[in-house]
């Protein structure tokens, strides 16, 4: 053989090498891709085991839950809010935008749903008003700011905007104490994509031996 077809020869030998190293290297970064996108869908969410140490069945802590958190959401679809323009002359139309009225009839009824605790958080932010003489109400009244319940109607476990189903999980239960999570979702009927996925913390514990909300805020992420 000439040096020439030696040459030939060698040439290619060596890019059927490279040729060869090349196809090896792409099967083993394929393989090694396919066993990690598989090890990311064997990681499914831990499932929500409910740990009841209670005396009643789950079934009654379900409808104790639920009963308690839709009085709490009615109470709020059908609360009444006044202009602080209307109740005192002090104010003007433009402190309308700044405040927010409620009358003791509203904290009464809010404050035999929840616990001390939660309703403290917005007692701390009213201030008493004095009506105008000509103002006809049976109640004293309070000012807050006016964003006070807005996180309330948007941002809870009661959301009256943004949401058209609900879900219940109950996580653990006590005689005095039963905590959950409310799965808050938007999912338009055209579509199986839901724009809202939320959860948010439902607590209810016991006062006076009375139960009561004591979370409905907090976001779970």
């Amino acid at each position: 053989m000439t040096k020439r077809k030696w040459i030939i020869t060698g040439a290619t030998l060596g890019i059927l090498v490279l040729f060869g190293l090349i196809l090896l290297t792409t099967f083993n970064f394929q393989n090694e891709h396919e066993n990690i996108s598989e090890d990311l869908t064997d990681n499914e969410p831990e499932e929500i085991i409910f740990q009841n140490s209670s005396d009643m069945s789950e079934a009654d802590i379900r409808i104790l839950v639920e009963e308690k958190r839709i009085a709490l959401k009615q109470f709020f679809e059908n609360a009444k809010y006044y202009n602080i323009s209307e109740i005192s002359s002090d104010y003007t139309k433009e402190d309308d935008e700044q405040y927010i009225v409620v009358d003791e009839n509203f904290l009464n009824e809010f404050r035999a749903l929840v616990t001390e605790d939660v309703y403290g958080r917005y007692w701390d932010e009213l201030t008493e008003i004095t009506p105008d003489k000509d103002v006809l109400l049976n109640s004293r009244v309070h000012r807050g700011p006016k964003d006070l319940f807005d996180s309330i109607a948007s941002e809870s476990a009661i959301s009256l905007y943004n949401v058209n189903e609900e879900i219940l999980i109950l996580e653990s239960a006590t005689n005095d104490r039963i905590v959950a999570r409310e799965n808050i979702k938007l999912c338009p009927e055209d579509t199986e994509i839901c724009s809202r996925n939320d959860f948010y913390r439902l607590i209810l514990e016991k006062e006076e031996d009375i139960w009561k909300i004591a979370e409905f805020q907090e976001k779970v992420e």
